[in-house]
């Protein structure tokens, strides 16, 4: 089909999402049937085309584009839900339906949700999650169930015994898991190929997510809860596979996955830090979520700053991914992973691969439908939050998050310390033609005898080398023979000067001896007398 923007070129802006969004909006409501409901046209309750789920959801997707409460698009989709209640037993049709109740805020809607939680707990599997199907209890059964948990989670003195408070239930009643003792290890494996079993059926991480979403939004109707999040907590703690994921199915002792199940996982482990925090370990902190965010990264791409030639939407892990991690992403608050924008990723992606009429078409996950796809791309598009009072509640530093993601993906490397330079040789600008006058041999002196011999003067020696700092006495060595050299060669000195003198006096005599006498004139006047 034909692509809905005007130029497949263009960024992925705001005007160009408002615009996908609007069309997204328009498809959706041309789709509903005249009865009020989205599917197949077989019927709304469970098992008769998804109806009721599907109604739910596409309400939740008009509601989250603006439509109001008082539209009859609305009113018709909440007259389905309404309608049905008694009959749904499907864990994906309970947990949606109590999500679209809650965003209609019509206070008649409150023992219906409470009604619809009841059998999302009684559901709920010792592996801590769920299968396809819940027992249709009745609302009496279920109002004896939520009034239990409601003593066993309420502080009293003395506090209220767990066995007392199950003989009060019906007998079918009193094991369920959400009655299993409090604790931090590893839950028991599921059943195999049970998935649609009411009894130790085999769970999967699809239908708790849908579950946990539907709880977590219960709560706000006087459902207690905190005993089957605890069980949720313990789950996803104990089964997370050394690459920081999760799968499909529950291994006990951790499997990875893919990306949507890792999502759902962060979702798990965020309700666990409100409703039974790990003592001392802050969410930014927390290894469990470090290294799912650390995986989930890896997944997300780079934005292109086009919506021409994106990759296809199956390509990158599907819609249901991608509508699960922006709500993880919005949970946490974090605007990248891995330094990448997440939100420009996908936004230009599903642009690029919009129908003519608004929808999406390949969602690239089991069960998929035009409906389903065009409801978790709009809601991506919509920023979605489905448990705002989770984002409440749940105290996260993001920075500190992100940063410690980043470093776990890209971990910093510290430069080696700079190399100290060499000093840099003094340029001399040379003498022109300067000839070196010739050195002259100094006057050969011949020793006047009797001399003595003469004393050997000291010749320069090369510094010594640096003392160590324990041996002093090496020094004073070195004085007392430097100032023996010294004295001897000032005594030579000295010697020789003395005889040198003594010498001369002798020679002096022996010439005056030997010179003649002359006669003295006599003056001129005498000579003329």
């Amino acid at each position: 089909m034909a692509s809905a923007r005007p130029a497949a070129a263009d960024p992925a802006d705001q005007e160009a999402i408002d615009r996908a969004i609007k069309l997204g909006k328009n498809y959706l409501l041309k789709q509903q049937k005249p009865a009020g409901f989205w599917g197949d046209g077989t019927g709304p309750g469970s098992g008769k085309g998804w109806g009721v789920g599907y109604t739910a959801l596409a309400g939740m997707a008009l509601l989250e584009c603006g439509v109001p409460t008082t539209d009859p698009v609305i009113k018709k989709a909440a007259n389905i839900v309404r309608t049905n209640v008694h009959e749904l037993d499907d864990t994906y049709e309970l947990a949606l339906a109590i999500l679209f109740l809650d965003r209609m805020k019509d206070a008649a809607d409150k023992p219906r949700i409470q009604w619809l939680a009841g059998r999302l707990i009684a559901a709920q599997m010792p592996s801590g999650g769920w299968g396809y199907k819940a027992t249709k209890y009745s609302q009496a059964n279920t109002t004896q169930l939520l009034a239990a948990l409601r003593k066993l989670q309420t502080p009293t003195v003395p506090p209220a015994d767990p066995l007392k408070v199950r003989a009060t239930l019906p007998e079918n009643m009193r094991r369920l898991a959400v009655f299993t003792d409090e604790g931090t290890g590893r839950l028991p494996a599921d059943a195999k190929e049970k998935r649609h079993d009411l009894i130790d059926a085999t769970t999967d991480n699809s239908n708790t997510h849908f579950a946990m979403v539907g709880l977590w939004t219960a709560r706000k109707h006087d459902v207690p809860t905190d005993r089957t999040f605890a069980l949720v907590n313990r789950r996803f703690r104990t089964s997370q596979g050394a690459g920081g994921t999760w799968g499909y199915d529950f291994v006990p002792t951790g499997g990875d996955g893919g990306g949507p199940h890792t999502c759902i996982a962060l979702l798990g482990v965020a309700i666990g830090h409100v409703v039974s925090p790990p003592a001392g370990i802050k969410p930014e902190a927390d290894p469990v979520i470090l290294n799912a965010f650390v995986a989930l990264s890896k997944s997300v791409g780079e934005p292109a700053g086009t919506t021409e030639n994106r990759p296809k939407i199956k390509d990158v892990g599907g819609l249901y991914y991608l509508w699960a991690m922006e709500r993880i992403a919005v949970l946490y608050d974090l605007q990248k992973l891995g330094k990448k924008d997440w939100y420009t990723w996908g936004a230009e992606i599903l642009l690029c691969h919009q129908n003519a009429d608004g929808s999406w078409e390949e969602g690239g996950y089991p069960g998929e439908s035009q409906i389903l796809n065009t409801c978790f791309a709009l809601m991506f598009l919509r920023r979605a939050n489905l448990t705002p009072d989770l984002s409440k509640r749940l105290v996260v530093d993001p920075s500190a998050l992100a940063a410690k993601v980043d470093d776990k993906v890209a971990p910093k490397v510290e430069p080696p310390p700079p190399t100290p330079k060499e000093p840099e040789p003094i340029a001399v600008a040379p003498m022109p033609h300067t000839v070196e006058p010739k050195k002259e041999p100094p006057p050969r002196v011949t020793p006047t005898p009797p001399a003595p011999a003469p004393v050997a003067q000291p010749q320069p020696e090369s510094p010594p080398p640096a003392p160590a700092k324990k041996t002093p006495w090496l020094w004073i060595v070195l004085g007392v023979v430097l100032a023996a050299a010294v004295g001897g060669f000032v005594a030579f000195v000295l010697l020789k000067r003395k005889r040198d003198a003594d010498d001369g006096e002798d020679a002096a005599e022996e010439v005056v001896e030997e010179k003649p006498k002359k006669k003295k004139k006599k003056p001129k006047a005498e000579a003329d007398e």
